[in-house]
């Protein structure tokens, strides 16, 4: 008989809840996230439940790097294992009273049993896709700490005591230093981590391909849509990125304005957005592009956003055919 693992994921410990066909609970635990205290409960319920890989899916939420032991040991043992989305998860359940783990990870499993047919199984190239996620954000943190750095010799530092100012300046410019030259290792890590795959290199090479499309935008997009496998569509990829607009209207008393949703992955629409700025401040068809819609009387932050769209589309249309984008002052633009 078919069993489903909820897993509930926190720092410390993690929550599984055992449910069987028919959604009665067969067992429910709560163990340290360590690597042996998972495999130790695996192999428990494997004998006392019939648990196995042959006949047993397993689902948690992507709840970032604490998950990634539970995760990394499912799919090393070849048990079927799906990242589902959280909202999915939440919207199934439909209003509910009270919360904590143990329940979560019950109505986790729930969830499982219920819309197995929509599970998207992870598998090794999901590990090497958050490998590649850790990498990214080590990255991301490294420049913000440079940026604090830099705002503290620039402005902070001007207004401390004088006797500590060339001390604080110098503590800062040290830590710039030694950040810039941890970018570039990181940088060279990232670099050779997507080289190790050779479809994913090929990919990456396409994507820099594109106007505007830089080394941290192509690696970035490589590790959310797993190698362009997570969306069948440009669209469906852009609603990823809250750059797609949606209508809002209702009956014939609401007319609200054409907008996108807040509900994005906020760090590609970031890059995405610095990508358009970049674009637009250059010669070429985008920025031909803008400057038409402005003077057709469209709001700037409205015409940036359809740049971002366009670039998106073209980032997915290269990998698609798996051709280069051609720049061509001939090229169509679409309105």
């Amino acid at each position: 008989m078919q069993r489903f693992i909820g897993i509930d994921v926190s720092k410390a410990h993690l929550d599984l809840a055992l449910v069987d066909a028919t959604g009665a609970l067969l067992d429910a635990m709560r163990i340290a996230n360590e690597r042996q205290a998972i495999r130790k409960l695996l192999k428990q319920w494997s004998k006392e439940h019939a648990a196995n890989k042959e006949c047993t899916l397993a689902c948690l939420e992507p709840t970032g790097h604490y998950g990634y032991l539970i995760l990394e040991e499912l799919v090393r043992s070849g048990m079927p294992t799906w990242l589902a989305h959280p909202l999915d998860i939440k919207h199934s359940i439909g209003v509910t009273r009270g919360k904590n783990d143990q329940v979560d990870a019950r109505r986790i499993a729930d969830y499982a049993r219920r819309y197995q047919e929509k599970a998207r199984l992870s598998n090794t190239r999901t590990l090497s896709m958050l490998t590649l996620k850790q990498l990214l954000t080590c990255r991301r943190q490294l420049v913000e700490d440079k940026r604090r750095h830099q705002v503290r010799v620039k402005d902070h530092n001007r207004h401390v005591d004088k006797s500590l100012r060339s001390t604080f300046d110098r503590f800062s410019r040290d830590r710039i230093a030694q950040i810039d030259e941890q970018l570039g290792i990181l940088q060279d890590r990232i670099l050779n981590h997507i080289r190790a795959d050779a479809h994913l290199g090929e990919q990456y090479d396409l994507l820099l391909t594109v106007d505007g499309v830089g080394p941290v935008l192509a690696a970035y997009l490589l590790a959310t849509t797993e190698g362009f496998t997570r969306f069948p569509s440009a669209r469906k990829l852009a609603c990823q990125a809250g750059v797609a607009p949606y209508e809002h209207t209702s009956g014939s008393s609401i007319h609200g304005r054409t907008r996108v949703s807040p509900q994005a992955d906020r760090v590609l629409k970031t890059l995405l957005h610095m990508s358009a700025l970049g674009v637009i401040a250059r010669r070429g068809e985008l920025q031909d592009y803008y400057h038409r819609k402005l003077a057709q009387g469209k709001a700037p932050m409205s015409v940036i956003n359809a740049v971002r769209c366009k670039i998106l589309h073209r980032l997915f249309a290269v990998v698609t055919r798996g051709t280069p984008y051609v720049r061509t002052p001939l090229a169509h633009v679409i309105e």
